[in-house]
């Protein structure tokens, strides 16, 4: 089945699927709940400038919350355990079960390959830290070092210890999993203390089974699809779209296809599709401007994106300096269904001042001075826990509800 759809009601379908229109979520925790589980999964990323992405992601969706609240929550709650979904995610704990396939076909690849070289060169080090990690978990690679259990020098992609390899070894095969994070570092714990027993203890599917939900539920996360290009948002999956899978699904209609006026590549969407943009389009628009985390679902599919929302966004933090063109943490600015600016931001937790380094206007956008952009600042002025912004021009604006 093909559907043939304007640009405006792609952008409608797409925003509604990934939680930012037509959704209303509760503040605080219980709309961390809601919209983690809405979005299926959420990228992981260490980067603090501005809370972390997932913060981020979270933020742009849900108000009340603060760096640092969702993942903690998600771990405290047992909502959702860490693991490869198009990379580094934490996934929903229900998830669990189906993605033990992959576990147990050896996981990420290149860790599969790290676990035969660590077996090589550092014999009884997997082992040993297993054996630790059940007497003392949950434990981090800190605990390990003072133990002094499997500190050999390991150099994979950066120097490390055989001990910090062999967590990785353990938790790629489901062995153990991340019981918790304490200043981001992971503490881990053998998989049966962390993954509640009605998961642990599911049988995990057949690997193509896994293959057929995975496939769905990138198709979920990120609403729309591309069926050619944008290799990021098919990792995992690229064996299985050259297998002709998104085909085979397509013929049995548990996917549909969407041709977007005036771009080449189809989308691959849910079979639902058509019910689900008529609810899009009946939904009225909020007056938010939402700053959109750099690895937010929106964003996967960097090149289907930019052809779709006329918008080309490059994360530039690792460009060097004198090759940025708009900054180092630069963050998309969406309002209703078109973006309208960026800027790049430094947050001083000390002084509690964010500053916004630079602010691009985008063509037919909104200027800083637009109200609804000075309502997103406040918002994410609450959000960081600041008092004040400090403008490129030098004007301070401080958080409404701030004496003088």
């Amino acid at each position: 089945m093909e559907l043939n759809w304007s640009i405006e009601q792609a952008r409608l379908y797409q925003l509604r699927a990934i939680g930012l229109h037509g959704t209303l979520y509760p503040s605080g925790e219980a709309g961390i709940r809601a919209c983690f589980r809405d979005l299926q999964g959420i990228q992981l990323d260490p980067l603090p400038v501005l809370g972390r992405n997932h913060d981020l992601v979270i933020q742009a969706r849900v108000a009340g919350t603060h760096p640092g609240e969702a993942l903690e929550l998600i771990h405290r709650e047992r909502l959702g355990f860490e693991y490869w979904d198009k990379v580094l995610c934490v996934i929903p704990i229900e998830e669990f079960p189906q993605f033990r396939a992959l576990m147990t076909a050896g996981g990420e690849p290149w860790e599969a390959r790290r676990e035969t070289r660590l077996n090589k060169e550092h014999p009884g080090a997997i082992e040993a830290v297993y054996r630790a990690v059940a007497e003392h978990g949950p434990i981090s690679s800190r605990e390990l070092r003072d133990l002094d259990i499997a500190q050999g020098d390991y150099r994979g992609w950066k120097s490390t210890k055989a001990a910090n390899a062999a967590l990785e070894v353990l938790w790629n095969r489901g062995r153990v999993s991340v019981s918790r994070r304490r200043n981001y570092r992971r503490y881990f714990d053998l998989s049966e203390r962390v993954i509640p027993a009605k998961f642990h203890e599911s049988d995990p599917p057949s690997l193509d089974s896994f293959w057929r939900y995975l496939l769905k539920k990138r198709v979920c996360t990120v609403g729309l699809l591309p069926a050619r290009g944008d290799a990021e948002a098919w990792a995992f999956l690229r064996s299985a779209r050259a297998d002709k899978l998104p085909e085979r699904l397509l013929d049995e209609e548990e996917l549909t296809v969407i041709q977007v006026d005036g771009i080449k590549t189809p989308f691959y969407v849910l079979p639902q599709a058509e019910e689900n943009l008529s609810l899009a389009e009946k939904a009225v628009f909020d007056h938010d401007a939402r700053f959109i985390a750099p690895l937010d679902p929106l964003l996967w599919a960097r090149s289907a994106f930019r052809q779709l929302w006329n918008f080309e966004y490059v994360w530039e933090v690792y460009k060097p300096t004198a090759k940025r063109r708009f900054g180092y943490y630069v963050l998309p600015i969406l309002y209703r269904d078109r973006f309208v600016g960026r800027f790049d931001g430094r947050y001083d937790r000390a002084e509690k001042i964010l500053h916004i380094l630079t602010y691009y206007e985008e063509p037919d956008g909104l200027p800083l001075s637009h109200p609804a952009i000075h309502t997103g600042f406040q918002r994410f002025l609450f959000y960081l826990s600041g008092e004040q912004i400090l403008l490129p021009t030098g004007e301070v604006w401080k958080r409404k509800g701030l004496s003088e």
